[in-house]
């Protein structure tokens, strides 16, 4: 693999664990909720960060071809 595609796929990893971290995060958060709205809220923040997990992966995916 050239040195170009192994730094891409260093970055997206990079990347992926990064939003396995702000997810991890969230879901922390919405433990202490206390209220339907911030539940709400918090499914909302989470399902956003799980979309961009899906389409990291995808990416990191293609470039491991």
């Amino acid at each position: 693999m050239a040195d170009a595609d192994l730094d891409s796929v260093r970055r997206a990893f990079a990347d992926l664990t990064g939003l396995f971290e702000d997810a991890a995060h969230i879901a922390s958060e919405g433990q202490g909720i206390k209220a339907l709205d911030g539940g709400s809220r918090q499914l909302r923040r989470i399902s956003i960060t799980m979309n961009r997990l899906q389409r990291r992966l995808i990416i990191l995916e293609r470039r491991l071809r």
